[in-house]
């Protein structure tokens, strides 16, 4: 009877079968969903660790601040998204920002300084000691020497002493450098006879003076010779003038003549190289 009874419900042993295929299929579902979901049985949370690596140089801008802490259990990264980190440089790289030309430093613009004005040139004064004339070959000390009163007449005069074996400056004469008048005498043919040749000089010829080291160049002007020997009073008197005081800066230097006598006088003028612009001057050295 059973088997009879099977042989009529045919239909009901087909759904049998396939609720029992149903069942299965829904099992495997729920375990494939179960594994996708990522859960467990356990109560272990899972553990994310975020290591951020930072550029140095990247790291300067405000909007480049990167966090390098590391992530608890538990807890996410903010919402806004990280900028990416810079990779390190490569080794080409870095040695371009090593070998990178680094500009000078501006260089400062200084405010333009005033020229200065030249201070004038101070001669020194100073009292003759040595006297070169280089186209006669003189080169001599320079003494200084004293007058004695001497009366021609009714008249008193200066009567100038002159040194021996060497040039004679006339002390109330005036100071080399000064305005005014610097003597200086010398024998022509006794004592040395230092200015035995000076009645060769001419014009634009040089005389150097020397004083304490400091020297003082001068341009001849005139050269001429005076009788002073059997000769009236007034005629030594105005002989006498150019040994005198004078308003203007010069150099008188004054000797016998000939060279076998003293019957005249050779006076030889000369003036300070720095006035004598525009003239020939020779002799120098």
């Amino acid at each position: 009877m059973h088997l009879n009874q099977t042989n009529r419900n045919p239909k009901q042993k087909q759904f049998n079968r396939q609720f029992a295929n149903s069942g299965k299929l829904l099992l495997f579902v729920l375990l494939v969903a179960l594994l996708l979901s990522g859960c467990s049985t356990g109560d272990s949370k899972q553990v994310i660790r975020v290591r951020v690596r930072s550029n140095r140089v990247e790291a300067q801008s405000p909007q480049n601040q990167f966090r390098s802490d590391i992530y608890a259990p538990g807890l996410l990264p903010t919402a806004t998204p990280l900028a990416p980190a810079t990779p390190p440089p490569t080794a080409t790289a870095a040695a371009q920002v090593e070998n990178r030309e680094v500009p000078p430093p501006p260089t400062p613009v200084l405010p333009p300084r005033p020229t200065p004005t030249p201070a004038p040139i101070v001669v020194p004064i100073g009292r003759p000691d040595r006297i070169v004339i280089p186209s006669i070959q003189v080169d001599t000390q320079v003494l200084t020497v004293e007058s004695q009163p001497s009366q021609i007449g009714n008249q008193w005069f200066d009567n100038w002493q002159t040194a021996a074996f060497a040039a004679g400056f006339h002390d109330s004469s005036a100071l080399l450098g000064q305005e005014g008048n610097t003597v200086i005498s010398g024998h022509n043919n006794i004592d040395g006879s230092v200015f035995q040749d000076l009645y060769q000089l001419q014009p634009g010829e040089i005389v150097q003076l020397y004083a304490g080291g400091y020297r003082y160049d001068y341009v001849i002007e005139d050269q001429f010779i005076v009788r002073e020997r059997d000769v009236p009073v007034e005629q030594r008197v105005q002989n006498a003038s150019w040994i005198r005081t004078t308003v203007d800066e010069r150099v008188t230097l004054v000797s016998c003549w000939p060279p076998t006598g003293n019957e005249f006088r050779v006076i030889v003028v000369a003036r300070p190289l720095s006035q004598m612009a525009g003239s020939s001057v020779s002799g120098s050295n």
